[in-house]
């Protein structure tokens, strides 16, 4: 069944209950609201009374160690799962989404607990199961936390809970430093770090978060900081990712917390920000190595694709920092960035209760001109919601895109960090359609699957986590990417809460 006929049935049932499984008794999700007049295809059913009170934020703990971020004990696979409404046939493989969730219950920041890969199985319009479990690193078996080095950082000195990435028929654990670390895909299990060795040497020791593969040849670009020099490093891995093809080192002032790039189909763009490492607060035993220090100012920079590093050119910014990029392409002399920019991050001049001192993120475009001695650079607002946390159709990774989808973020007064929608951006136009998922249930950063390899640009699914606050319980839910504003035309609801957490991945079936 295609696509357009799967959500002309799935519109015309008007969605319904659909069992994979007697399970446990799993309350349904609650009704939510939408800013579109389209109803959601999610009945509004439940298989429990509803709870109509929450457990109350606490302002005197950290946001990362309750509510919706509180970390949770491994479970599965659990293969009796209750299903609201109709999963799409075509989506066959593996979803899975990784966080911090300290083993011992306590982390001193939300980045820095250990991994936890989340994954959801999907074959045929059923769920087959859902698993978490812990990723299996030195930090893990020993109790210890980020910055609480036994070795020199990298290799296998890493939480690795940051993104998953598929590439290669792998699938992998990333963190902000260390090596990757495989995963198993039938069972979450940990394979273990992961080194890559081929004509341009070795791979480390780190490697960061946030690779990008070029759909046009299929190679895998990425980098990695460190906090000693070489403070930042250039890696481009085979399509299969079993080659080292390119390792070359970039000079740089400091050791900086850099955690996203982008590439063009020419360009690698990198971008610095004063998140500096502290290498006397790590000697005393800081947890978190990193502050703020704005002299050391902000810059972007522009080289070919591929290499060689050395010829790099930096242009200055203002101050700031940008965790995501949403993607880059070539206009000319001009290359086009898309960013969600903060103003600062571990800021102690700065007050605030969440310490991100983040504010609300600002989705800001930069275009970086190219074409004289010397690069350029201008800025400019392209929303006023607060979008993070981005997505785009990956077959478009470093060409001009027409759509994008964010998670909107919201910084309480009290200093906790909400996540009240799902937002599908025209890139054109600035138009927006948006899920606002209600009071008592919260999303997280979706991942864009197209329905065929042949779709045309963002025409597929969003999968994501919903964390209901009522049954303090989680849903995995699908939404038509074309259609956000409708809600979920699937919901598969789970025995535990996922905690919020940072990146996914889908590995399809082959």
């Amino acid at each position: 069944m295609d696509r357009r006929a799967f959500l002309a049935r799935t519109a015309a049932l008007g969605g319904g209950i659909v069992l994979a499984g007697c399970g446990d008794d799993i309350a349904a999700p609650s009704p939510s609201t939408s800013t579109t007049t389209a109803s959601s295809t999610i009945a509004s059913t439940t298989s429990a009374a509803p709870v109509t009170t929450t457990v109350p934020y606490d302002p005197n703990t950290p946001f990362w160690l309750q509510g919706g971020f509180a970390p949770v004990p491994a479970v599965g696979p659990v293969t009796e799962l209750e299903v609201v409404g109709s999963l799409p046939p075509t989506l066959n493989g593996l979803f899975t989404r990784n966080g911090s969730n300290p083993a011992s219950g306590d982390s001193p920041h939300w980045f820095f607990g250990d991994g936890m890969v989340h994954g959801m199985r999907l074959e045929n319009g059923s769920a087959s199961w859902y698993a978490n479990r812990h990723v299996d690193t030195p930090f893990l078996r020993d109790g210890r936390a980020f910055g609480e080095f036994v070795a020199p950082p990298g290799t296998a000195e890493t939480q690795a809970n940051v993104s998953m990435l598929v590439h290669g028929d792998r699938l992998f654990s990333l963190g902000e430093v260390g090596w990757p670390y495989e995963i198993d895909p039938t069972d979450l299990s940990t394979i273990g770090p992961t080194d890559v060795t081929g004509p341009a040497g070795s791979l480390g020791p780190n490697v960061t978060a946030h690779p990008k593969v070029d759909p046009a040849t299929g190679l895998l670009h990425f980098f990695g900081y460190g906090f000693t020099p070489p403070y930042l490093t250039y890696y481009v891995a085979s399509a299969d990712g079993r080659d080292l093809l390119v390792k070359e080192e970039i000079p740089m002032g400091a050791g900086t917390m850099i955690h996203d790039f982008a590439i063009t189909e020419t360009d690698v763009i990198f971008w610095e920000f004063p998140v500096v490492f502290d290498l006397t607060a790590a000697a005393a035993g800081a947890v978190n190595p990193f502050t703020w220090d704005a002299a050391y100012g902000s810059r972007i920079g522009v080289m070919p694709l591929g290499g060689p590093t050395s010829e790099l050119r930096w242009v200055e910014i203002e101050n700031g920092y940008v965790f995501h990029g949403t993607n880059a392409f070539r206009q000319g002399d001009t290359v086009v960035v898309d960013v969600s920019r903060i103003d600062s991050i571990f800021d102690a001049s700065v007050p605030g209760g969440n310490d991100l001192n983040a504010n609300a993120p600002e989705l800001i475009r930069w275009e970086i001109g190219t074409g004289g001695d010397e690069l350029t650079w201008k800025a400019e607002a392209r929303s006023d919601l607060a979008l993070e946390f981005p997505e785009i159709d990956h077959r478009w990774t470093g060409r001009p895109h027409s759509v994008a989808w964010y998670t909107e973020t919201f910084d309480t007064p009290d200093g906790n960090l909400e996540f009240p929608a799902v937002t599908r951006l025209d890139v054109a136009s600035g138009a927006t359609d948006r899920w606002e998922s209600g009071d008592l249930r919260q999303p997280g950063e979706t991942v864009f699957v197209p329905d065929s390899p042949d779709a045309a640009e963002g025409e597929g699914w969003l999968l994501t986590f919903v964390w209901d606050k009522t049954t303090d319980r989680s849903s995995f839910a699908v939404l038509d990417a074309t259609d956000v504003g409708a809600g979920p035309v699937a919901e598969v609801l789970l025995p535990q809460r996922v905690p919020f957490g940072f990146h996914g991945a889908w590995m399809p079936d082959t």
